[in-house]
């Protein structure tokens, strides 16, 4: 079966309409290839979509595995190749984003542990995004799981205007002794208004008794 309406127009819109093996400008001139072929069960799906001019198309397409010559486009260079063009074509379209763990309330006050506050906004003046955030939770090295909800399973989209600020907050699931390390790792996607996600690396955030408040660390003992 071809790729459906949907997929097509999302990956030509990502991809500018440039073939995703030479990066040349295709316009019209351009094919959507299933990179595990359709006579080998290929599924009709994203991950599966390929954008290539009508000459890369050729080259993929009859590649000789019996009598090879050269290097076979295999499918995990594929995949690579078409998110680098993807990238670079969809960039632009990505705000910074600013997100912490905190304690503090905007206005003022704070917020008492184990109840804990997760601050993001949209720092752009143009775009808006949709957010994807997952909140993984570990204590004393042990991971904990995610808070209670559907809002930091990753499940969830969180729409983010431009300039606009969000506090949400979570409750840590099993209250600890002060003396116990409580970490709050955060792997944030930010989804364009063309539909792709834009993968953070995830990043930590551990929890400091003494000053009711958190320290930034830039390697998740969780993710």
């Amino acid at each position: 079966m071809p790729f459906s309406v949907d997929i097509r127009r999302k990956v030509l819109l990502w991809c500018d309409r440039h073939c995703c093996l030479c990066k040349k400008v295709c316009g019209v001139n351009i094919e959507v290839h299933h990179i595990d072929p359709e006579s080998q069960n290929g599924a009709d799906d994203m991950d599966n979509a390929v954008p290539l001019c009508f000459e890369c198309h050729s080259f993929v397409q009859h590649y000789n595995d019996s009598h090879p010559r050269g290097n076979k486009y295999k499918p995990e260079e594929l995949k690579l190749r078409r998110e680098q063009v993807y990238e670079e074509f969809t960039r632009h379209l990505v705000p910074p984003i600013h997100y912490e763990i905190t304690q503090a309330i905007p206005g003022g006050g704070a917020r008492t542990f184990p109840n804990v506050g997760f601050l993001v906004q949209n720092l752009g003046s143009a775009l808006p995004v949709q957010l994807k955030v997952k909140v993984e939770i570990a204590i004393d090295n042990r991971p904990s799981g995610p808070p209670a909800g559907p809002h930091y399973s990753g499940a969830c989209l969180w729409n983010l205007n431009p300039q606009s600020l969000v506090q949400g907050h979570f409750v840590i699931p099993t209250p600890t002794a002060t003396q116990s390390k409580v970490e709050v790792a955060v792997n944030l996607t930010i989804v364009d208004i063309y539909g792709r996600d834009h993968h953070n690396l995830p990043v930590a955030w551990v929890y400091i008794p003494e000053q009711n408040g958190w320290y930034f660390e830039p390697s998740p003992g969780v993710q």
